[in-house]
């Protein structure tokens, strides 16, 4: 993407802004603008830059989608990792979402599913390649107190994954919740894209339950789960609000804690309680 011609009289004054564990935020509220520094890679487990650069381009003009005014992806020296300028969307909601944003956030989803998004040449580097991302944090966990068990949470999440219902490969965000959502007077707009790719949407089904207080119906009515009846998404949402939760906390281990809220005693305990939890077979 290339510079907003808007810019070139735009002294902003910026100030950091709360949130983001990884990468650094800033604000100016007199332009209306956030900059996103971008985080290293070893901070951003899974994350594709030239990737997420081509989803936004892509997504430019849609209602839900943040603007865009510049997206450097091509570092400069050896610690810029480039850094993502949008327009100010608005607050994220302080509350549970009301009746009508959980339709709005349903309204989006079912309109990014639906895209035919342009991946001529491209189709590899578009997709999320989810058997790679589980041996990138089977690397990055040699070496740590609990790795025999952790590489085991790898294991399974492998397995749970293959079992999911078989759907669509669609846009999928891979990080949806409250935090990466803005209300833009009215108009929610959701934020964060840099884990977006083409992939299971099963993620973001299980993301919208967990987090955004939607419900099964809701997920069965978007147009990647058309084809599946009532009880392959009972099973497939089961299975990934358990992936989703082991993928978060292998997301945890593999980066550390730095910069982050969690607590390594917090860390532990949820990672256990992943463990505990039955594993389902292809038959349940």
């Amino acid at each position: 993407m290339q510079q907003h011609p808007e810019l070139a009289s735009v002294s902003p004054q910026w100030q950091p802004m709360a949130g983001g564990s990884s990468n650094r935020l800033y604000s100016s509220v007199a332009d209306s603008l956030v900059l996103r520094v971008n985080a290293a890679p070893e901070q951003v487990p899974g994350v594709d830059r030239r990737r997420e650069a081509d989803v936004l381009a892509q997504l430019q003009g849609q209602p839900w989608a943040p603007w865009v005014l510049h997206c450097a992806v091509q570092p400069s020296a050896a610690d810029d990792h480039g850094w993502l300028l949008t327009r100010w969307h608005g607050e994220s909601p302080v509350s549970e979402l009301t009746r009508a944003q959980r339709a709005q956030l349903r309204d989006a989803v079912a309109a990014w599913q639906a895209l035919e998004l342009d991946v001529e040449g491209q189709e590899k580097s578009m997709a999320m390649d989810y058997d790679a991302l589980l041996a990138g944090y089977g690397a990055q966990l040699v070496g740590l107190p609990m790795e025999r068990a952790l590489q085991q949470l790898v294991v399974r999440a492998a397995r749970e994954l293959a079992l999911l219902p078989e759907i669509p490969r669609v846009l999928t965000h891979h990080d949806l919740h409250p935090g990466n959502l803005c209300l833009n007077e009215d108009t929610l707009v959701v934020v964060d894209w840099e884990y977006a790719a083409l992939g299971c949407a099963w993620f973001d089904a299980a993301a919208l339950i967990q987090r955004c207080g939607m419900k099964a119906e809701d997920i069965a009515a978007l147009p990647a789960f058309a084809t599946i009846d009532a009880t392959q998404l009972a099973d497939g949402l089961m299975r990934a609000r358990w992936l989703c939760e082991a993928l978060e906390c292998l997301w945890y281990w593999a980066r550390g804690l730095a910069g982050t809220d969690r607590k390594m005693a917090d860390l532990m305990r949820d990672t256990l309680r992943l463990f505990k939890q039955p594993e389902l077979t292809a038959e349940d």
